[in-house]
């Protein structure tokens, strides 16, 4: 091949390369299309926290259910107050623009990360892409959201910290911790977890001859120091870090809530073992690549925590994806592009003109078609998900159904003047029943009732083992002068059959999802 030709061919690769980096920039943002427009069912008690605190400040007792003399630890309660704001000025389109702005906010950071580790657009625009798709079901209106992109941004400072030795990189730590302790305190320990590996990987020991050492390591140690006693920064000050370990004794709320049981392989969780699958797959048979003790560790500890808990998986792709960018570093993929170009050279030679022109516009032509039939498919999704979401404010058909419940209540509650209404609801609908204005007996938020942290009584095992049949249902109704029961049919089925066949309890309406039963001889209303 002459010099003119190779030349030609080198242009030719180049526009190619320009136009793919253009598209494939923007390719992590087409997942915003696919976005979950729905309302978490926390989204509902977090709502009433937050118009609570706005009105009445800090609670140090709880004010949702009728177990006032619990005490309470408002984990996120500035995340709370965030919701509340949003909702009060927007409706629920509000917390849904805080979601799909936090969504954007990551990706711009999950890429920023992935070019600190390996300086490659396209490759990091694609693990970016990749890495958003996993974190959609994620994206809820909960604080979780905030926590995400607060973990970008510490990886990120860690990253400029080992590359430059400079500690000013480590400045915006402590500030991330108060943030975290103040929106979403449950999580503030991963700031710590994510730290470890930088000690790791700066500790002053040499393998085979050879140091170890990424950086300087005092430096991580004084700012673990800051970012501890920042921890404190908090209404609730050493209450509140201490509400985070004394409601992990033991498997109380664990058993209780989904996300905090183990990653299992079933249908329903097939698509998060992809990303573990995949980064194994390229570290046993990529054999060239080479890693760092910290991103080793990142991704080995971070999987090893998202099979304990699911909660757990977004921070696996946070810190596994970019950790694995750095172990394909050496790999040249404009060369690889180059080849697959440059193939069948012999046969362009004499039209090599006309067919480079001819493949520019191809590839151009392809590219624009693609994703314009991609975009159009997803922006149309989009646009009927969030007609929807507007239309009927946040609602969902579970929501649509507690309605009808409530209403059939609430009609019976006025038609016989009750004026002491004793309340019994499930673990699932108690956040929306306070949302609605009701006192409730328990709700979703399964740590603030365990004896450990409300320091008074158990009412999470006591809620299990009434709808599980291990406890009487009767001594527990006797114990609390229950007149009203609003009945979860598929997740409290054995309580649901034991009222209907109670001749003291009365079904008084019936849909798919709830029921509601009320005591047929009511104390302290007037029929």
């Amino acid at each position: 091949m002459d010099q003119t030709t190779a030349n030609k061919e080198k242009k030719l690769t180049d526009k190619i390369i320009k136009i793919m980096t253009a598209v494939i920039s923007v390719l992590p943002f087409f997942s915003l299309f696919m976005a979950k427009w729905q309302t978490d069912p926390d989204t509902y008690w977090i709502i009433k926290t937050g118009e609570y605190i706005c009105k009445n400040g800090i609670p140090t007792k709880d004010f949702l259910t009728f177990h006032t003399n619990m005490d309470l630890v408002v984990q996120q309660w500035l995340s709370d107050v965030i919701y509340y704001k949003l909702y009060n000025a927007m409706g629920f389109f509000g917390p849904m623009l805080l979601v799909l702005i936090m969504y954007c906010i990551f990706i711009v950071l999950f890429k920023k990360l992935c070019l600190q580790i390996s300086n490659k657009p396209i490759i990091a625009s694609f693990v970016t892409f990749a890495a958003a798709l996993g974190m959609i079901n994620f994206f809820v209106t909960r604080p979780q959201i905030f926590t995400y992109s607060i973990i970008l941004i510490e990886l990120i400072c860690l990253e400029k910290f080992v590359k430059s030795n400079n500690w000013k990189h480590l400045i915006p730590l402590p500030i991330l911790s108060i943030l975290v302790v103040n929106l979403h305190a449950s999580m503030w320990t991963m700031l710590f977890i994510v730290l470890l590996p930088y000690m790791a990987n700066a500790l002053p020991i040499k393998i085979k001859g050879k140091s170890i050492a990424c950086c300087k390591l005092m430096p991580l140690i004084i700012i673990a120091i800051i970012m501890a006693a920042c921890g404190l920064i908090t209404p609730y000050g050493i209450k509140g870090l201490s509400f985070l370990f004394t409601t992990s004794i033991g498997d109380k709320v664990n058993s209780a809530i989904l996300e905090l049981k183990p990653l299992t392989v079933s249908k329903n969780n097939f698509s998060f073992l992809i990303y573990p699958t995949a980064i194994l797959a390229i570290y046993i048979f990529y054999k060239k690549g080479k890693t760092s003790i910290r991103h080793a560790l990142l991704s080995v500890g971070t999987a090893l925590m998202m099979m304990m808990y699911m909660k757990l998986i977004p921070y696996f792709i946070i810190c596994a994806i970019p950790s694995t960018l750095k172990y394909i570093d050496n790999i040249n993929f404009r060369k690889e592009f180059m080849k697959l170009v440059a193939k069948d050279q012999e046969a362009k030679k004499s039209q090599n003109k006309k067919e480079s022109k001819g493949l520019i516009k191809c590839t151009v032509a392809l590219i624009i078609v693609l994703s314009v039939g991609i975009v159009g498919y997803l922006a149309n999704s989009f646009y009927t998900q969030a007609s929807n979401y507007i239309k009927y404010d946040g609602g969902s058909k579970s929501t649509v159904y507690m309605d009808k419940a409530i209403d059939k209540m609430q009609e019976d509650i006025d038609k016989n003047n009750v004026t002491d209404l004793r309340l019994f609801n499930g673990f699932n609908t108690g956040g929306y029943l306070e949302f609605k204005g009701y006192t409730t007996y328990i709700d979703p938020r399964a740590d603030s009732f365990v004896k450990e942290a409300n320091h008074e009584y158990d009412y999470l095992t006591e809620y299990f083992n009434l709808i599980n049949g291990k406890k009487d249902y009767k001594k527990v109704f006797n114990k609390y002068n229950f007149n009203y029961a609003f009945v979860d049919i598929n997740s409290e089925k054995p309580l649901y059959v034991n009222l209907k066949n109670d001749e003291n309890y009365k079904l008084i309406y019936k849909n798919k999802k709830n029921a509601v039963f009320k005591k047929i001889s009511q104390t302290g209303s007037k029929q």
